[in-house]
């Protein structure tokens, strides 16, 4: 019997993916599948000169104020640079058209993430550099491909537990078996923790084939994604320990960050 209702459980899932693709339009599918991807490499293949004085972030210019958007869709390596960010992108997209049945959400997430993540990305690069008391460009599609990937990660347990989110604001439905709804909640918060402490990783400076990563820009696209997929949750469902766990996810996620950067900062200051 129990196997039965794993497999069942399965095909259920299968046809929920199966049915969630194809409820996406062909405008959709068109926009975000095909027509972004495009408009990056059109991007890429501007004069540098143009790049350089338009489109990518200078730190020691603040009032270029367009570039606060355009640099993260610019792009001047090809290799590895701008394939691998419309790779991960496309991958991105097609995980979240697999399992994001709700379009209000998709729009308001993919919104912010192509169009406010780039700004909150561009400030933080831009203070960032300015406490280390020096000057570098930014560019590069990787903090809006950020921002995807934490949605995919919240999104993915949302998808996964479905209307069970509610059970855990009720632990008197669990007569007889507290136990397993206290393990349950702890599983839920560590999990949560786990997605935010995620945003750490993607938010390293490393030298990746001659180019400096921009850790910060990464982290900020990973959080402003988690805030925007909590702001939306506590405004239209009721599930209130959910979302106090993605509070917890992302003050985590902050405070191993911040202590990141301070010995970043320390270093660089010779402190």
């Amino acid at each position: 019997m129990g196997n039965q209702d794993t497999v069942d459980n399965f095909k259920e899932k299968i046809d929920r993916i199966v049915s969630n693709l194809k409820s996406w339009s062909i405008y959709e599918w068109f926009i975000f599948v095909f027509f972004i991807p495009v408009l990056l490499f059109l991007t890429y293949v501007l004069p540098q000169d143009i790049k350089n004085n338009y489109f990518i972030l200078n730190t020691a210019e603040v009032w270029r104020l367009q570039t606060y958007i355009l640099n993260e869709y610019t792009h001047s390596q090809l290799y590895p640079h701008l394939i691998s960010n419309v790779l991960v992108y496309i991958i991105a997209i097609l995980v979240i058209f697999a399992f994001e049945n709700n379009k209000r959400r998709f729009w308001i997430m993919a919104s912010c993430s192509l169009l406010i993540v780039p700004v909150i990305t561009s400030i933080l690069t831009i203070g960032f550099w300015h406490i280390l008391g020096i000057n570098g460009n930014s560019q590069g599609f990787s903090g809006i491909d950020a921002a995807f990937f934490a949605y995919i990660l919240a999104g993915i347990v949302i998808w996964n537990l479905k209307g069970s989110l509610e059970l855990f604001d009720h632990p008197e439905y669990f007569t007889g078996h507290k136990i397993r709804f206290y393990f349950s909640c702890g599983l839920l918060a560590f999990i949560s923790a786990m997605i935010g402490i995620g945003g750490l990783e993607l938010g390293l400076f490393l030298n990746v084939d001659g180019l400096n990563s921009n850790g910060i820009a990464h982290f900020g696209g990973f959080i402003t994604g988690l805030i925007v997929l909590l702001l939306f949750d506590v405004i239209t469902e009721k599930r209130k320990y959910f979302n106090a766990t993605l509070v917890f996810a992302i003050i985590i996620g902050i405070f191993w960050y911040g202590n990141y950067l301070i010995k970043i900062i320390n270093v660089v200051k010779g402190i």
